[in-house]
């Protein structure tokens, strides 16, 4: 007689029934899942979710935003403000990259570099980016383009955000190379620059990719946050604005844009990451 038990059984008979959902398939119910959670806190009012807005509502609302319908009345559609908001992000978490990768390349590998910057940069580490955001408005002005401000402050403060993340990743990575390769290559005759460049940067490239998505994501927040403070045009200013009008639709189309935004940049540096280390195995 078989000691299998009669739920090891079933469970074999379900796994080799049904059939293994695609990774696009489980990507829908995740968000048919969340939709559903939404719903029925909406429906039975947990943590008094009646007052807010039901999905059907906010996709709909959504739905009239990307159709081009202003926000507000007599305001702007969603693509301006969205357009302000992607060209912090861009601005400064590219910014961030310029000068965190080649100080973190550096750090990682000379001891001597690493004496004089990383104690001092590493004071700056923990201060949430949010903080400094005050000093930022008194330190940095305002551009005008046109009819519009543009506060450099919430830019500065992205950058921020995106920084260290970045930095820290590369360092890491450039820390973690095997000391075996290095002088493998040195045994066949590369100069350092070479060793650098085909064993070092290579093999830093992960943990840079790494990085880079942590500051993406680290920028829509802090892009957020900081237009939360120093106004529009942008998604955090449609947001504030929407909870100062009492507009829940308002509130959720600033909040569906910056997701789905986020996921979009997201994606994209994992796409860059899959096209600049082949040999790795990112998801």
């Amino acid at each position: 007689m078989s000691t299998r038990s009669t739920t090891e059984r079933i469970g074999e008979w379900f796994t080799g029934s049904l059939p293994s959902p695609t990774r696009g398939v489980r990507k829908l119910l995740s968000l048919v899942g969340f939709l559903a959670i939404w719903w029925l806190f909406y429906q039975f009012g947990v943590l008094n979710f009646e007052h807010f807005v039901s999905p059907e509502m906010a996709l709909v609302a959504f739905g009239e935003a990307l159709a081009g319908q202003p926000l507000v009345e007599g305001g702007d559609t969603i693509y301006l403000h969205a357009l302000y908001s992607t060209a912090r992000v861009v601005i400064g978490v590219g910014v961030a990259a310029i000068l965190a990768i080649p100080l973190g390349l550096v750090v990682g590998t000379s001891r001597r570099w690493e004496n004089f910057l990383y104690t001092a940069l590493e004071a700056f580490r923990p201060i949430p980016p949010i903080a400094w955001l005050p000093i930022a408005i008194i330190v940095f002005p305002a551009v005008t383009l046109g009819s519009v401000s543009l506060p450099l402050s919430a830019l500065f403060v992205v950058f921020i955000g995106a920084f260290f993340p970045i930095f820290t990743n590369t360092i890491e990575g450039a820390r973690n190379v095997e000391v075996e390769f290095r002088r493998a290559a040195e045994s066949l005759g590369a100069s350092s620059t070479n060793v650098f460049r085909h064993v070092v940067l290579p093999a830093t490239l992960p943990s840079i990719i790494t990085g880079l998505a942590l500051g993406v994501g680290l920028g829509w927040i802090t892009v957020v946050a900081a237009e939360l403070v120093t106004g529009g045009p942008g998604l955090g200013y449609i947001i504030i604005r929407g909870s100062r009008l009492r507009n829940k639709q308002t509130i959720v189309i600033g909040m569906l844009a910056v997701g789905a935004l986020g996921y979009a940049s997201s994606a994209l540096v994992g796409r860059l990451g899959r096209r600049l280390t082949p040999w790795s195995d990112i998801e």
